[in-house]
């Protein structure tokens, strides 16, 4: 996959994964994006059922920080689906709506 069809999450997903797993990248490699997301922390998942996943960072294995990290990149994304099926739905029934009160507007001058 290029560098340039990633988006700012994917990119600084990736970057978390390699600094975990402790692979070098090339300075040009990290996106802007990763090290400001770095920087300032987001929101906060929600504790996930594996007592071991809710362990500090350094007491978990690298596969389980990469699977706590893939279920939380999970998580943002369905949340945003759901957001996008809530949008998808009322913009149409907002814009029929619209239709329909300048149609009566317009049939009630015509009386």
């Amino acid at each position: 996959m290029a560098a340039d069809k990633l988006s700012a999450k994917e990119a600084e997903l990736i970057a978390q994964a390699r600094a975990q797993f402790g692979k070098a990248t090339a300075p040009g490699q990290v996106p802007a994006a990763a090290r400001v997301a770095q920087a300032k922390p987001g929101p906060r998942a929600a504790p996930l059922e594996n007592p071991a996943r809710n362990a500090p960072a350094s007491e978990r294995s690298p596969a389980e920080r990469l699977d706590a990290l893939m279920a939380a990149a999970r998580a943002e994304s369905e949340r945003e689906r759901e957001r996008q099926r809530r949008l998808y739905l009322w913009v149409p029934v907002a814009f029929v709506f619209v239709l329909g009160l300048w149609t009566l507007l317009w049939m009630w001058t015509r009386l």
